[in-house]
């Protein structure tokens, strides 16, 4: 009803592109995006969250939304939505909607929050194509435990004969449940053109392969006449904060001396990615850092890369009233077999961990966010 308002600009938008899923949205988005503008064309980005300024949820042909833009359009929202019932979630979701509608561009990008179905970015009719990237479990107290469930939810963005991409799935019944609701609704589904090991990707990981195959199938079917001199420019310019990021400069990494990675993960997913990387490393064993909010699985979580940890400094994550404390952190990985030791912030945690040994911040993107932003990391 708030759009009608605003006489619904998300339905008179350019080539919508649509993705959801559990994990790699945020990758795959941003894969695509620069290799569209790798071949001229613009493109405005709707991305969730942000890790240090909220202006970079909603990006216009390359540039975070200005501050001011960004004000007036948001008082807007508020003057017309009138005092009535809206989540946070929903009043940026409709800044993107107003903002892409004001500065067009050739292709609109919406990554979903969580879900599909229910997702507020989900009131798009007119779409071009949707993605749904790797299905795996997470946000169960709002979208279930039976991942057919979860994959339901996320199918949800799925339109009538319009396209779909299903990303590489690690889960049959996942998959399945996706095929099911393509075929019901007419949604060709178009195979994965796989990109070659050999290529060279700006964001680390071999899971990011994937990632970068389902972006450059999108842009296929979006390019017909695709150059694949610019595609491999793309997929190598591709960066994405707080995401296996390596520290090259900044206050951490001043402080430390050493090799300082931080990374957002969250999950069980999250946690298999790092896993894989910490294995792929020769640098022995990595101190911790780790900060979750409190409907994380914490023991699971770090259980899956233990064997990469040396010791574990635990924090509750500033400026987060749903962080667990760190000693709830530290009783649950201390069955583990570990001797956790908790810091009361970040850089109490920072000036205890050996700086002789690789450091690894995660359990959050919220910690990513901060972390970053302690760093004085700079994301444009």
């Amino acid at each position: 009803f708030l759009m009608d308002k605003f006489d619904n600009p998300q339905n008179n938008l350019n080539n919508v592109i649509h993705i959801a899923g559990t994990n790699g949205k945020g990758s795959t988005a941003t894969f695509l995006k620069e290799i569209l503008e790798a071949h001229d064309l613009s493109v405005n980005i709707y991305t969730s969250p942000h890790l240090i300024n909220f202006n970079e949820r909603i990006r216009i042909n390359k540039n975070l939304i200005s501050d001011e833009n960004l004000i007036n359009i948001l008082e807007e929202v508020e003057l017309k939505n009138n005092d009535n019932p809206i989540t946070f979630f929903e009043i940026t979701t409709a800044a993107a909607f107003i903002a892409f509608k004001q500065f067009p561009s050739d292709i609109n990008i919406f990554e979903t929050g969580l879900g599909g179905r229910l997702d507020a970015t989900n009131i798009i009719e007119n779409k071009k194509l949707t993605i749904i990237t790797k299905i795996g479990f997470d946000h169960e107290e709002f979208l279930g435990n039976k991942i057919e469930k979860i994959a339901k939810e996320k199918a949800g963005i799925l339109r009538k004969n319009i396209p779909v991409i299903i990303a590489k799935q690690s889960k049959d019944q996942a998959l399945k449940t996706l095929v099911n609701n393509a075929k019901e609704l007419n949604s060709k589904i178009i195979q994965i053109d796989k990109i070659s090991k050999d290529t060279k990707l700006g964001l680390v990981g071999d899971f990011q392969y994937d990632n970068a195959s389902t972006a450059f199938t999108a842009a296929k079917f979006l390019i017909p006449s695709i150059s694949l001199p610019k595609v491999k420019q793309g997929l190598a310019r591709t960066s994405w904060s707080g995401r296996i990021h390596r520290l090259k400069d900044g206050k951490i990494f001043n402080l430390r001396k050493n090799i300082t990675v931080i990374d957002g993960s969250h999950n069980l997913d999250g946690a298999i990615v790092l896993n894989q990387y910490l294995k792929k490393q020769s640098f022995g064993k990595w101190n911790l850092i780790i900060g979750m909010l409190n409907n994380r699985e914490v023991k699971d979580f770090v259980k899956i890369f233990k064997n990469y940890i040396n010791q574990i400094y635990a924090i509750a994550i500033p400026e987060q009233k749903n962080s667990l404390s760190a000693l709830d952190i530290k009783n649950e990985i201390d069955e583990l077999g570990f001797q956790t030791k908790t810091s009361n912030s970040l850089e109490n945690a920072l000036n205890k961990a050996d700086d002789k040994i690789p450091l690894l911040i995660t359990g959050s993107l919220y910690l990513a966010g901060y972390a970053l932003k302690f760093n004085e990391t700079i994301i444009d």
